[in-house]
């Protein structure tokens, strides 16, 4: 098949088969969608109390007024289970499935409505499939808003595998999702590609044995991101770029 003559590939990705990737930040343009909806669920939860919302604020790294997260902010990278346990407790409400779901809905709605995807994505997914490469998502948000994203983007037909971190497989930095993914797809983890803007997202691929790829679109991602990739694109092109399918 096609995946397999392909021409002019980076060293790097010779044995790349397969691509999973991240979500927000690499597929989604993560401060248009997350910080207009994170200071709406803010509002919701805090009641509209302006001192409560900058306390649960302040715990998750986000910046009221101005929409924007600080560069070590858990929403970036994390799942719920680094900044809901903090929120729960400024909250004085138990930390448990009740609170999870409630947080998953209005993040879900909220999102939605901000949803922004980079314009680069509906091209490069349906190059990929063209050449045979199956495709995936592992994100750390919530499967099912994930796959109200990838639906509302008219995206969702490209992958035959999207894994939350509430998916059973854990979430990143954990390897799960990736052998999850490998296992879905026939391919050894090694001939998976991890796509993502995170530290997470690499350290998830290697404990996995797959190949970290890194994706630049903002010199904060380029910050945190530093050597861990053993490549780093700055948009999709390049990836296909980088496979031989440019």
């Amino acid at each position: 098949m096609d995946a397999l003559m392909r021409r002019d590939v980076h060293p790097a990705l010779v044995g790349v088969r397969a691509v999973l990737f991240d979500k927000d930040g690499t597929l989604l343009d993560f401060e248009a969608t997350w910080g207009p909806a994170t200071a709406e669920v803010l509002d919701e939860l805090a009641g509209g109390d302006i001192a409560m919302i900058a306390a649960l604020a302040t715990s998750c790294g986000f910046v009221p007024g101005e929409n924007r997260f600080l560069p070590d902010s858990p929403i970036i990278g994390g799942d719920a289970d680094e900044f809901a346990p903090a929120w729960a407790e400024r909250l004085g409400d138990p930390y448990d499935r009740a609170l999870l779901t409630r947080l998953d809905e209005a993040f879900r709605a909220a999102s939605l409505r901000h949803l922004t995807a980079y314009d680069d994505v509906p091209v490069a997914l349906a190059r990929l499939t063209e050449a045979g490469l199956p495709v995936g998502i592992a994100t750390n948000d919530f499967e099912q808003t994930a796959r109200a994203h990838l639906e509302k983007l008219a995206i969702d037909g490209f992958f035959g595998f999207v894994a939350g971190y509430d998916s059973g497989f854990g979430g990143k930095p954990g390897p799960g999702m990736v052998q999850a993914f490998a296992g879905a797809t026939g391919l050894p983890a090694s001939a998976v590609a991890l796509l993502g803007d995170s530290p997470h997202d690499m350290h998830a691929a290697r404990a996995a044995g797959a190949v970290p790829v890194g994706i630049a679109r903002t010199s904060a991602a380029s910050q945190a991101l530093n050597d861990l990739p053993v490549l780093t694109v700055t948009d999709l092109g390049e990836l296909l770029a980088a496979l031989g399918l440019g």
